[in-house]
C-alpha cells in the first residue's frame, strides 16, 4: 500500500502538496508571516517582531534610543509604535 509524504496528500499513487499556511498547521506565530513551499511551509517574523517564525517577539522601538522628535513621547505598541507631541508642543 503506498502513501503520500508529510506535507502531501492523496491516494499514495497520486499525491499533491498541501498548502500549510491555509490549513493552519505550519506552526507559525500570529505574528509571522506564512510561506508554503513544497512539502512544507516557512514561517519569518513581520516587521517590528524578532524570533524564529514559530515564536516571534516585540521588538521596543522605542527603546534604546528614542525614534521620536525630542519634544514627544515614544509609546511602543505591538509590531510598531507611536510618537506624541508633550504637553505645550504640537505636530505629527
Amino acid at each position: 500500500m503506498c502513501t503520500c509524504n508529510a506535507g502531501y496528500t492523496g491516494d499514495g499513487k497520486t499525491c499533491s502538496d498541501v498548502d500549510e499556511c491555509v490549513a493552519g498547521t505550519a506552526g507559525c506565530s500570529v505574528n509571522a508571516l506564512c510561506t508554503n513551499t513544497i512539502g512544507s511551509a516557512t514561517c519569518a517574523c513581520k516587521p517590528g517582531f524578532n524570533g524564529d517564525g514559530k515564536t516571534c517577539t516585540d521588538i521596543d522601538e522605542c527603546q534604546p534610543i528614542n525614534p521620536c522628535a525630542a519634544n514627544a513621547d515614544c509609546t511602543n505598541t505591538p509590531g510598531a509604535y507611536t510618537c506624541t507631541c508633550q504637553p505645550g508642543h504640537y505636530g505629527d
